[in-house]
């Protein structure tokens, strides 16, 4: 299913794993937008856009169509959809690091000073929600990295723990956002973000693939 370049891109990785991670999720998502257009997985055509943001090149279609991709370990996630700034990040919660250091700062002060007065049993996974809603909204906003991480926070409600908004950025409108989350694993969580057209209300449908390699 993959195109040259990815061809060339797979064989310059020195660990099979890594390899195989390259290969199937790049698959994922080809399988994935066929399922929203009558095109043949092996026949997209991907460009990198003028913020580093892979898009479709050709075919061309009726009704734009737009990706995102992350990976992580052996997991991996892709979004597809109608909405051009559309970002997904997955995060594996098992991962090895100084949570609370990296939340000093990366985070806002607002969301450091949530994650600092929970309880410690609920810390790790509260971090990787704050920082997988983060990678997910500067995914979709196109410019990555370039925006500062603190430069913008979420607000989570008390009333309703699984609510989430946008509480603040100077980059963008928060009320021009959605997000979505998933944890489809025990170790695994997942954010997508999406900036809001005149489309109406989104419709998220979460798919599985099965266990391809360990």
């Amino acid at each position: 299913l993959l195109s040259d370049a990815e061809k060339k891109r797979l064989a310059a990785f020195h660990f099979e794993k890594h390899r195989a991670e390259y290969a199937l999720s790049h698959a994922m998502v080809r399988l994935a937008l066929s399922e929203y257009a009558p095109v043949k997985p092996q026949d997209w055509q991907f460009l990198t856009g003028e913020k580093g943001k892979p898009e479709i090149a050709s075919p061309p279609l009726d009704i734009p169509l737009w990706f995102n991709l992350s990976h992580t370990g052996g997991f991996a996630v892709c979004v597809a959809g109608r909405a051009r700034h559309l970002g997904v990040d997955v995060e594996n919660m098992n991962r090895k690091a100084s949570n609370q250091e990296l939340a000093e700062h990366f985070f806002a002060p607002a969301e450091y000073e949530y994650l600092r007065n929970l309880p410690p049993s609920l810390q790790r996974e509260a971090f990787f929600r704050i920082w997988t809603l983060k990678e997910a909204y500067i995914k979709a906003d196109g410019r990555g990295l370039a925006i500062p991480l603190d430069s913008f926070s979420f607000r989570f409600s008390t009333e309703h723990p699984a609510q989430v908004t946008l509480a603040s950025s100077a980059e963008s409108n928060p009320a021009h956002w959605s997000f979505f989350e998933f944890q489809p694993t025990p170790d695994h969580r997942v954010s997508i973000g999406v900036r809001n057209s005149q489309r109406g209300a989104f419709q998220v449908y979460s798919l599985e693939a099965a266990t391809l390699f360990k």
